[in-house]
């Protein structure tokens, strides 16, 4: 089984391997510490991989047609 590939994703298997990624780490990240700094920056984080997830699924879709 291969990693994701973040710099050129080839599926939809890639982009969900991310989510999955990131949930579990902002899941852990709080059950550590639930402090308000934190809290700030898993947002900034969440938006990014957000904005990843759009680019990656669009560029899939390109690839496609």
């Amino acid at each position: 089984m291969r990693g994701p590939h973040i710099r050129n994703p080839k599926s939809l298997w890639d982009i969900l391997a991310v989510l999955l990624a990131y949930v579990l780490l902002e899941y852990l990240v709080l059950q550590i510490t639930g402090e308000l700094l934190i809290r700030q920056e898993l947002v900034v984080v969440g938006i990014a991989v957000i904005v990843w997830v759009i680019w990656a699924s669009l560029r899939i879709l390109d690839r496609s047609f």
